[in-house]
C-alpha cells in the first residue's frame, strides 16, 4: 500500500510539474532557454553574409533579455524608426492596440497607378510566433538588402510586386511569447478567425491576392530525440499541402520552389530537411510526421487561395540569442531565393498559378474532406550531443507530398447558408470567400447532412472543445428566407469554404464547435447539385 500511495505521489507531482509548465499568464509566457553544447554549437557557426536589419545595423540597441530568452532582439517601435522604410500601416491594430506597418514594393509607375497586368504578387510575412525573432529580421533584412542592391530590386520589380508584412503578432513580439495577447496561436486561427486582428491581417492578405506566399518561422531544434540526438538541420521547408489545392499549383511548390530552397541552402552551406515534428507510430525505433495538410495553419490557407504557399523554418526557438546572426543568414537565404525563383521561372510561375486557377473554379473533381499520412522510411539528419557528429538516422516518416484521400464528396455549385447563421458568412468574406446575401427566398432541392456521430473532444484546443463528426447525405426541399447566404463554388478561395463548410473536415465550422451538432441532428449548411431553384417574390412572402 505504501508503493502504491508513493507511486501515487509521484504522478501526483509529475502532473503537477506538467500543468505548471503548460498553465498560461498574461502576457511574458517565455519558452524556457535551452542553448546548445559546445560540441553541438560548432556546427551553427556565425557567416560572412552582411545582414541590414535593425539588430545588425545597430546592435546597441538590442534588447538585454535577449540574451536569456525573455525578450526579442529589438522591441516594436524599432520597427518604424528606420528611416529606410517607406511603409504602409493597416487600418486595424492587434489585440493590445499596436500598429501593423507593412511594406508595398512596385515599380515606381505603379506606385503612381499605371499598373502592369501581367506580374506575380508575392507576399512575405515575418512574426507570426512572436518568441521566433529570425522571422521578421529576415524580412527586415530582406529589405536591407532590396534598398542596398538597387540593381536586384529593379530587376525583381518589373516583374513582381511584394508585399513585406514583418511583424503579424506584434503583441507577442513585444512579450517574446508564441501567442497572441489572448493566448491564442494566430498560426491555428485560420478557419475559425476567432480574434479580430487574424481577420483584419487575412482580409488584408486576401485584397492583396498573392501568386505567392512566405510565411517565415523558427523551429525548436534542442529537443532530443531518442535520448541522446539534437535537430541538425539549419532550416525546415513545406509547401501547402491540401489537396484541395489545385495539383498544378502543388506541384510547382514543391518541385521549382521547395526543391530550388534546398538547393541553394547546400551551395551557401546550410543544412535543411523537410518539414516534420515527432510523431508515434506502431513501427519500432523514430518516428516523425511531415507538415499537414490542415487548413488552420497559414501555410495551407494560403494554399487553398489557390496560391504556391511555402512555409519557411529556421533552428532557433529556445536558443534565446545563440546562432542568432547564422538563423538570419539561413532565412535570408531562403526567402532571397524565392524571389530568385519567381523571377528566372516569371513565364512558367505565372501561367501555372492562373491558369490552375482558371481550371480550378470550373471544373468537377471532388472535394477532398479528410485525408491521411503515408508511412514511408527517410534519413534525417541529427547530431549526437555526446560527441557532436552529424549523423542520418533511418526514421519511420509519415509522408504528405501527397497526402493520401479517403473522404471525398462530390463538389456543389454552391453552399446555402441560413441568415441565422450569419456569422459563418462574415468569416467567409472576411476569409477572401464572395458569400451572396440572398433577396429572394430560397426555395428548392439540397442535399443535406445528417449527423450520424458527435464526439466531443475531452480537452480545449485553441479555445474550443472540438467535435469529430461522421454524417449521412440525403436530399430535402427547404425553404430559407430572404437575407441567407448563398456561396458559389465557381469562384478562385472556394477551397476555403470546403474546408470549413463540409463538417467532417479537421479544421471546420462543425469541428471548431462554432455550429454545435450532437447524433442525429441535421447540419444546418445546405448544398446545392445541379437542380433548379425556386424563387419567391419578396410581395408573396
Amino acid at each position: 500500500m505504501m508503493l502504491n500511495l508513493s507511486r501515487l505521489a509521484i504522478l501526483l507531482a509529475f502532473q503537477a510539474r506538467l500543468l505548471q509548465v503548460s498553465a498560461s499568464q498574461y502576457g511574458e509566457n517565455h519558452a524556457p532557454v535551452e542553448k546548445d553544447e559546445d560540441l553541438v554549437a560548432a556546427h551553427f557557426p556565425d557567416t560572412n553574409d552582411v545582414l541590414l536589419s535593425p539588430a545588425f545595423l545597430t546592435p546597441q540597441t538590442i534588447l538585454d533579455g535577449f540574451r536569456n530568452g525573455t525578450d526579442g532582439p529589438t522591441d516594436d517601435t524599432t520597427l518604424g524608426g528606420n528611416d529606410w522604410i517607406d511603409y504602409r500601416q493597416a487600418k486595424f491594430t492587434s489585440e493590445e492596440g499596436r500598429l501593423f506597418p507593412y511594406v508595398y514594393l512596385s515599380e515606381v509607375s505603379q506606385a503612381r497607378g499605371k499598373r502592369k497586368n501581367k506580374k506575380l504578387r508575392v507576399w512575405i510575412q515575418g512574426g507570426v510566433h512572436g518568441n521566433e525573432p529570425a522571422g521578421d529580421q529576415a524580412v527586415l533584412a530582406l529589405l536591407g538588402k532590396l534598398d542596398a542592391n538597387k540593381t536586384w530590386t529593379r530587376s525583381l520589380l518589373e516583374k513582381l510586386d511584394i508585399v513585406l508584412f514583418p511583424r503579424y503578432n506584434p503583441d507577442g513580439v513585444s512579450y517574446f511569447q508564441r501567442d497572441l495577447a489572448s493566448n491564442l496561436d494566430p498560426n491555428r486561427e485560420h478557419t475559425k478567425l476567432a480574434r479580430h486582428q487574424s481577420r483584419g491581417i487575412k482580409q488584408l492578405l486576401s485584397s492583396f491576392s498573392p501568386h505567392i506566399t512566405v510565411d517565415m518561422h523558427e523551429f525548436t531544434g534542442t529537443r532530443l530525440t531518442d535520448g541522446r540526438y539534437k535537430h541538425g538541420m539549419d532550416a525546415l521547408i513545406a509547401p501547402g499541402k491540401n489537396l484541395n489545392t489545385h495539383r498544378d499549383i502543388r506541384n510547382i511548390s514543391e518541385t521549382l520552389f521547395a526543391s530550388g530552397i534546398a538547393r541553394q541552402l547546400e551551395v551557401a552551406g546550410f543544412r535543411w530537411e523537410s518539414y516534420f515534428t515527432a510523431a508515434s507510430s506502431d513501427a519500432p525505433g523514430i518516428t516523425l510526421a511531415e507538415a499537414g495538410s490542415d487548413a488552420k495553419a497559414g501555410r495551407n490557407s494560403y494554399g487553398l487561395m489557390q496560391s504556391v504557399a511555402i512555409l519557411n523554418e529556421v533552428r532557433g526557438i529556445r536558443l534565446a540569442d545563440q546562432h542568432f546572426q547564422r538563423r538570419v543568414s539561413t532565412a535570408l537565404t531562403m526567402v532571397s531565393t524565392i524571389l530568385d525563383i519567381a523571377l528566372e521561372n516569371f513565364d512558367e510561375v505565372y501561367s501555372t498559378v492562373e491558369n490552375a486557377i482558371k481550371d480550378f473554379i470550373t471544373n468537377s473533381d471532388d472535394i477532398v474532406v479528410t485525408d491521411y499520412q503515408n508511412l514511408t522510411r527517410r534519413s534525417v539528419s541529427f547530431i549526437d550531443v555526446t560527441n557532436g557528429n552529424l549523423v542520418e538516422l533511418p526514421t519511420n516518416w509519415l509522408s504528405t507530398t501527397p497526402t493520401i484521400a479517403n473522404l471525398t464528396r462530390a463538389r456543389p455549385e454552391a453552399y446555402l447558408i441560413p441568415r441565422t447563421w450569419s456569422d459563418l458568412a462574415i468569416r467567409l468574406k472576411e476569409s477572401g470567400v464572395i458569400v451572396e446575401t440572398l433577396d429572394y427566398e430560397y426555395r428548392g432541392t439540397v442535399e443535406a447532412l445528417k449527423i450520424t456521430s458527435a464526439s466531443p473532444a475531452r480537452e480545449y484546443y485553441e479555445g474550443a472543445i472540438q467535435v469529430t463528426v461522421t454524417t449521412e447525405p440525403y436530399r430535402k426541399e427547404i425553404r430559407l428566407p430572404v437575407g441567407s447566404f448563398r456561396v458559389s463554388t465557381r469562384q478562385k478561395n472556394a477551397a476555403l469554404a470546403f474546408v470549413t463548410l463540409e463538417p467532417e473536415n479537421i479544421d471546420s465550422y462543425v469541428r471548431f464547435n462554432l455550429v454545435p451538432v450532437q447524433e442525429g441532428d441535421e447540419y444546418p449548411i445546405f448544398r446545392v447539385l445541379s437542380t433548379p431553384t425556386k424563387r419567391g417574390r419578396l410581395d408573396e412572402l
